[in-house]
């Protein structure tokens, strides 16, 4: 039985150490993170960044919000356009923040979606 609760005991400890990493901000110390800054159509410049494969969501720096995303369009250098649609129901187009940036590889970038809190 004292190896059950033991074993219980520590089962306990290692979920809550695992949902405390979980729950870090995906940009401190990780190494996979891609940071980018883009200017919009609402005024404002944001730095933010990504984990992953481009086009993501992207977790805006110094801030609890995330720019989620509805379609992207990347503009190639040899000025081939591709266009990923992500088809988020619901949103009126008018309430869509438009921005871009071009990244290290020469690609422009441009999107649309919206703000949203970070959970």
């Amino acid at each position: 039985m004292k190896g059950f609760v033991l074993l219980l005991v520590l089962a306990g400890a290692l979920m809550a150490f695992t949902a405390a990493s979980a729950s870090a901000d995906p940009g401190s110390n990780n190494p996979q993170v891609q940071y980018r800054t883009f200017s919009c159509d609402n005024g404002n410049t944001y730095d933010a960044g990504f984990v992953g494969v481009a086009p993501g969501n992207f977790f805006l720096v110094d801030s609890t919000s995330m720019f989620v995303l509805k379609v992207f369009t990347e503009i190639l250098p040899d000025g081939t356009i591709k266009t990923f649609n992500y088809g988020i129901p619901g949103f009126d187009p008018s309430s869509l923040v438009t921005c871009s940036y071009t990244d290290p590889e020469g690609i422009f970038n441009i999107f649309q979606g919206f703000l949203t809190p970070r959970s």
